[in-house]
């Protein structure tokens, strides 16, 4: 089964390397990962967002009712952008089409939204990790390769702080309570001399917060005293 798994990840490999480079967003062939238009019609967040789940709104507002509790451990979420097309295409080619070389430029995006909200001139950047079994399944962790590209354009490393204790069904197929419950106790903090005192973490996506949440309170518990959250995509659906 291994076997098949790395042939499965050489063969992808070799198709991005060898072939033209497909835009992400729309399909067509072109020698980048994201073509001018795509990049122009994405929907990024402007003007005022609540601070706590980076979603829109109409003035600033510390915490909204799509808040709820789940994020009461975070003290600030930037969104790049609403998770609406052609975002939305673009961040399931860096989860299942073995896009992770989209991971850099969209790092490095998120991290020109997120530099305004940094406290510190060196905060820690970390990520919401895959349980190992699915990295090894999936050849790679796009919230590690997507803290990486945040990381490099901040001129910083990236810590991984977390690792997850139990492999969980992918949160995109549960509803708001069962969301909460999936990823209870998923997280514990990996063994470490001291906690930073500001943490940035690192995903995709932020829908109902839960896994963002968890992960915040395992940080706090730790010792961290601020803790943001930092988003391709707000989903507004939730």
């Amino acid at each position: 089964m291994i076997y098949i798994i790395i042939n499965m990840i050489m063969i992808n490999i070799l198709e991005e390397i060898l072939l033209p480079v497909r835009c992400a967003g729309c399909g067509r062939y072109l020698s980048r990962p994201i073509c001018p238009e795509c990049n122009a019609a994405m929907p990024v967040v402007r003007g005022n967002t609540c601070s706590r789940c980076g979603k829109p709104t109409m003035y600033p507002v510390d915490g909204c009712l799509q808040c709820g509790s789940n994020l009461r451990q975070i003290d600030h979420a930037v969104a790049m952008a609403v998770y609406e097309e052609p975002l939305r295409s673009i961040i399931h080619k860096l989860k299942y089409g073995n896009g992770w070389r989209l991971a850099a430029p969209l790092g490095a995006m998120a991290a020109v939204c997120l530099a305004p909200h940094l406290a510190s001139p060196r905060p820690a950047i970390t990520y919401v990790p895959m349980h190992r079994r699915r990295k090894r399944e999936r050849g790679y962790d796009h919230a590690e390769r997507l803290a990486a590209g945040v990381a490099r354009a901040l001129g910083l490393e990236v810590v991984p702080l977390l690792e997850r204790t139990r492999p969980s069904p992918s949160q995109a197929s549960l509803g708001y309570a069962d969301r909460r419950s999936n990823v209870r106790g998923a997280f514990r903090q990996k063994a470490m001399e001291r906690m930073p005192e500001e943490v940035v973490v690192v995903d995709d996506v932020l829908t109902t917060g839960s896994t963002m949440g968890e992960c915040a309170s395992v940080l706090k518990g730790g010792g961290a005293r601020r803790v943001l959250a930092c988003v391709l995509a707000r989903d507004l659906l939730a």
